[in-house]
């Protein structure tokens, strides 16, 4: 039956259902300035939003009207960053970020890099304002929690491919749409935590604050949120992360910053200008990111500077601010302190030593540039895709139920019959397999790395310190940043989109298997080491099978993660859902097309991740 009821459609070609989208598509654009939701809604937000973003903008990142500079030059910038990561941390966090941000200019990306900066903050302070609201609200009513938690879940699994296309539909593409999907997708992670630092709050201090007499704003405000000040910080540190991560990627719906040349890069194959805007990004993720995680680590300091040491760190603040309005003042009336200095510019020079290099290893490890790649598409990858892809489609809804049964019970396979069965009505069924079989693959070996990986980092404090740092920077860098070095390596072929979802996803699994494997009882292993089990066998024989939840748990974080970067993978060359999503937004012929691949994706998405999670509960209930 190989070859038949496949359902392949060639990219150009339309289905109903495809066609249907596209005409409704084609509607709302042509309803933009009469239809009553579009004239008392959402253009009111778009414009509101686009007025938000703007000033802020016109401060740090393009001249506002009528001016040829920002209100702020890049001294300006650089000393009011380093005040305040100073005010809020220590004087090695702030000197870092300057030094950082420094960088972005040394790169030649300075306007790009103000301009990722004022979206990513601009967005995050939105995310805030709507989202802390929820998160403390969600935290004190189960009912709200239960409201808000599948529309959590779905965020969480969703791709961020998926976010740009029924947003830039109403709200047009540019600023106000990029922050709008941005906001969408980091408000979740923002309520998420909230609502866990409120309800993971110790009952004694609130209960005698209760009896005290207290009101519930009083208990709230004095005591409920001051004790979970330090999750929320750490939430705010991860919603800044995800924003900075989707401001980059919203480069795809003519979002300015970053973004835009690291698509430009990858379009022309261009390693060299790609890399110089890569490090851009990562220098601004790691600014934000170390500058909030020593935000945290300062709350969570009980004793605070007293005497001299408080008279230093006051008088340190004074001058510190003396000097940034100094620095200020410079940026608005001196041309050298307002513009970079193109002398201090290296860009061109490490875009030069960038191809090069990329040259030199392309060209002197052949066997892992082409090799690897060839073996694992000829051997694994081009089989499993035959045997999903090829096959009748009601088959494979069959045994991918059968597989749901086994694994997760009647109900999970009733359900993930149901939602392959919607991504049949989309038309897209073939190439939903084509990403189906990429994130099985980058899933497996991302196990296999995360599970020895995690091992060792579980049984032993000095690996894990060691492995540290790479870790904290996995999770850092957007995956957008990933694709140009993999890019320059194994070029345009679906091994580089699987590439790339390893890399992003396995800091998380290494960091989830290390915390199961830490996690074992040490009576367990001590009485299996006493009866004289080898370091082998009490891996395999008591830490795995007793962090067994563990491991499923990092294997559906595993392809929630690998899934979003296989998609974005359409632009290196992956083929399947993520090509279609971005082929929709460059051709409206194909829109339908690429509005049907964003359903399919999330239909798929919620497909393994309910297998997932299904599994993972058995495995809790059921006791070895």
């Amino acid at each position: 039956m190989r070859g038949v009821a496949t359902l392949e459609l060639s990219t150009s070609a339309n289905t109903p259902f495809t066609s249907a989208l596209r005409d409704l598509a084609a509607s709302i654009r042509g309803n933009r300035t009469s239809s009553p939701a579009f004239v008392y809604f959402f253009n009111p937000i778009r414009l509101g939003v686009n007025a938000f973003i703007e000033p802020i903008r016109a401060l740090v990142a393009v001249p506002a009207q009528g001016n040829i500079i920002p209100v702020f030059g890049w001294l300006g910038v650089v000393s009011v960053i380093g005040f305040v990561v100073y005010a809020t941390s220590n004087w090695r966090t702030a000197l870092l970020s300057t030094s950082l941000v420094f960088g972005c200019g040394v790169l030649g990306m300075w306007t790009d890099s103000m301009d990722t900066l004022a979206m990513t903050l601009g967005a995050v302070f939105l995310s805030l304002v709507i989202g802390l609201p929820l998160g403390v609200w969600a935290g004190l009513n189960d009912r709200v929690l239960a409201i808000l938690r599948p529309g959590l879940d779905l965020a969480q699994i969703l791709p961020t491919l998926v976010y740009l296309a029924p947003l830039a539909l109403v709200f047009l593409i540019g600023i106000a749409s990029a922050t709008i999907a941005t906001l969408v997708y980091s408000i979740p992670i923002c309520i998420r935590i909230t609502a866990h630092a409120v309800r993971g709050l110790r009952q004694g201090p609130i209960e005698a604050s209760e009896s005290m007499g207290a009101t519930r704003w009083q208990t709230l405000t004095k005591v409920q949120l001051p004790m979970a000040k330090q999750t929320i910080i750490l939430g705010v540190n991860q919603t800044t992360l995800a924003a900075l991560s989707f401001v980059v990627i919203a480069a795809l719906i003519a979002a300015p910053g970053l973004g835009k040349p690291v698509v430009n890069a990858l379009i022309i194959r261009n390693v060299g200008d790609g890399v110089v805007a890569g490090l851009a990004v990562v220098f601004l993720a790691i600014m934000l990111d170390r500058s909030t995680t020593a935000a945290v680590i300062k709350n969570q300091t009980f004793v605070h500077s007293v005497g001299a040491a408080l008279v230093r760190r006051r008088v340190a603040l004074i001058a510190s601010g003396v000097l940034t309005l100094v620095a200020l003042i410079l940026s608005r009336n001196v041309l050298w302190a307002a513009v970079f200095p193109e002398r201090l510019i290296l860009g061109d020079q490490i875009s030069a030593v960038a191809d090069a290099v990329a040259a030199w290893i392309t060209s002197t490890f052949t066997f892992l540039t082409v090799g690897v790649n060839e073996f694992i598409t000829l051997s694994v990858l081009n089989p499993l895709e035959g045997i999903l892809a090829n096959a009748p489609w009601f088959l494979t809804i069959i045994m991918i139920s059968l597989l749901a049964a086994i694994v997760g019970g009647r109900r999970v396979a009733i359900l993930s019959a149901v939602l392959l069965g919607l991504v049949v009505l989309t038309g897209l069924w073939h190439d939903t397999m084509v990403t189906l079989s990429q994130v099985l693959i980058a899933t497996v070996i991302v196990m296999v790395i995360g599970v020895v990986i995690g091992v060792v980092a579980g049984r032993s404090e000095r690996a894990e310190r060691a492995l540290k740092p790479f870790l904290d920077a996995g999770q850092t860098l957007p995956a957008f940043v990933y694709l140009v070095p993999v890019l320059a390596l194994f070029g345009p072929t679906r091994f580089a989109a699987i590439v790339c979802g390893v890399f992003y996803a396995a800091p998380v699994v290494v960091r989830v298997v290390a915390d199961g494997v830490r996690g074992v009882s040490p009576e367990m292993v001590e009485a299996a080491t006493s009866a004289g089990s080898t370091p082998m066998q009490v891996i395999t024989k008591v830490q795995l099978p007793a962090s067994k939840k563990s491991l499923l748990l990092g294997a559906n974080q595993g392809f929630i993660f690998v899934l979003a970067v296989i998609v974005i993978g359409g632009l290196v060359g992956a083929g399947g859902l993520g090509y279609l999503v971005i082929v929709g937004q460059s051709k409206p012929e194909l829109a339908g097309k690429g509005l049907a691949a964003g359903i399919a994706i999330v239909l798929l998405g919620v497909t393994l991740d309910r297998i997932a999670q299904a599994s993972a509960e058995r495995s809790g209930r059921v006791r070895p």
